[in-house]
């Protein structure tokens, strides 16, 4: 019998070459200035200075917000496309696969200028720059939600958990909702985290459909780049912050039902 390769050394190498990364950026943020092989003098001015902006701190609100409410309207509504396909039109099922590739083979510019050049003059509230947003993330993360949604379906085989659901007394509605979602929860948060990350770090989009109408926090960090290089390496660190308080919360919140599960 073949043992099979160790992974934990190439697992542990990339682990310490990402740490060091984002430990590289901290030092140079609390650098006052770095020109030689160490730096010279700690700060934490650039820390103050990001904090005490409203501007900073409205910006990373507006990016919480522009990040979780696409990914709640694709998600509820990947979930009921997905229910009436598998209970009542399941010859759709090939075409919303088709439907749902469709993103992929669109560029995140060609979207944006398409979206701004056909609701940019349009009524309210389609000409609103928060909903052309809203939309177009929806768009880029439909596939990401989809697949997500789709691939844990198949794996708890949800048409006969159903079946059987009704053979029990359970109308369909019931079935979906307290045995099929609780089952493919785990696969939702992770569907739902990938694509909370992309929005989360876009540029390209909001800044052609929002740009000063929309602030976000990477248009803000775009913006600092032309200040100051530690000014920048400071948001940078905060923005990592705050995606591991929300990957930890996301973590801390799965392991208890985890393990009432495994009890």
């Amino acid at each position: 019998m073949t043992e099979k390769p160790n992974s934990k050394p190439i697992i542990l190498l990339i682990c310490f070459y990402l740490i060091l990364l984002i430990l590289m950026t901290f030092i140079y943020s609390i650098c006052m200035e770095w020109r030689d092989i160490l730096p010279h003098g700690l700060t934490f001015r650039y820390y103050i200075e990001i904090f005490t902006d409203m501007e900073f701190l409205i910006a990373i609100v507006r990016t919480i917000i522009i990040s979780v409410v696409p990914v709640v309207i694709c998600t509820v509504t990947v979930l009921l496309a997905m229910y009436v396909i598998l209970l009542y039109l399941p010859g759709l099922d090939k075409y919303m696969q088709i439907l749902t590739m469709i993103p992929y083979s669109i560029q995140g510019v060609i979207l944006s200028i398409g979206v701004l050049s056909l609701y940019a003059n349009a009524p309210m509230p389609l000409s609103n720059r928060f909903v052309m947003l809203t939309g177009t993330y929806c768009i880029i993360i439909l596939p990401y939600i989809y697949r997500g949604i789709k691939n844990c379906m198949t794996t708890i085989n949800a048409k006969n958990l159903i079946e059987s659901a009704q053979i029990l007394g359970a109308s369909k509605a019931y079935a979906f909702i307290s045995i099929i979602i609780p089952n493919i929860l785990s696969g939702i948060k992770v569907s739902l985290m990938l694509s909370m990350a992309i929005i989360f770090g876009d540029f390209v989009v909001v800044n052609i459909i929002g740009g000063n109408y929309y602030q976000t926090v990477q248009i803000y960090l775009y913006r600092a780049l032309f200040r100051s290089g530690q000014l920048s390496s400071a948001i940078i660190v905060v923005l990592f912050l705050i995606t591991m308080a929300l990957s930890a919360g996301v973590y801390a919140y799965k392991k208890p039902h985890h393990d009432q599960e495994e009890i």
